[in-house]
């Protein structure tokens, strides 16, 4: 698949432009979350699979990108933070990215049923992860501006204030999480136990999303804090 992004004017002097790019590209992945949810839920096999292409195609994205920065970071750039610590964030975003072609990919190819007193909480989770993805991207906006402020002033107190959000969002998608396992279970003798081992999988992979955007958010404290 031919890629949309133009390198030569992605890349210059720093990372933390192709950087954006690659994390937006692993946000508009998660932002298709709520939406696949709902198309799981209605049983739309169509829609599922017109979200799982544009997620296919962003993550191929993505992956250019990731590629290139890893080829490039070790070799030409002066930076003004640890090249594995950026290293690793990236391979966060990248988590992201691959994590919800895999949610999508469960949803269209294994059986499930859905109990459904158990689906607006699966609804609730999966906009609680997109929100806490979201956030997360936009720690990583503010790293460029920080650079240049010399990593203090507004844009640090903003950053910190994102990753406190991030920590928060990430508790909450936990307890939704657990509370969704616990209605599962509790309707497991009522359910083909196939249906049973792959939801409680979907679960587990929606959840997942706010996990690394919580490390990303982690990992970036960290950064800054060096």
């Amino acid at each position: 698949m031919p890629t949309t992004i133009d390198f030569s004017k992605l890349f210059g002097k720093s990372p933390f432009k192709p950087m954006k790019k690659h994390m937006s590209l692993a946000n508009e992945c998660a932002m298709h979350m709520p939406s696949a949810v709902a198309a799981f839920f209605d049983g739309d096999k169509e829609t599922l699979k017109e979200i799982k292409y544009s997620i296919s195609q962003l993550e191929s994205d993505a992956d250019k990108i990731l590629e290139e920065l890893q080829s490039r970071l070790p070799k030409s750039m002066f930076l003004p933070v640890d090249r594995r610590d950026l290293l690793e964030v990236l391979e966060v975003q990248e988590m992201i990215a691959d994590r919800t072609e895999d949610i999508i990919g469960l949803m269209i190819d294994l059986p499930m049923d859905v109990p459904e007193e158990m689906r607006p909480s699966i609804s609730r989770l999966a906009s609680r992860v997109a929100d806490a993805v979201d956030s997360a991207y936009h720690i990583i906006k503010q790293l460029e501006n920080l650079v240049e402020t010399g990593f203090k002033g507004p844009h640090m107190d903003k950053t910190q204030s994102l990753i406190h959000d991030v920590v928060g969002i990430e508790t909450d998608a936990d307890k939704i999480g657990t509370d969704i396992a616990h209605a599962l279970f509790a309707h497991a003798k009522e359910m083909d136990p196939v249906s049973v081992v792959f939801l409680y999988q979907l679960i587990n992979w929606i959840d997942d999303l706010a996990d690394y955007a919580e490390k990303l958010a982690i990992r970036t404290r960290l950064l800054l804090a060096r």
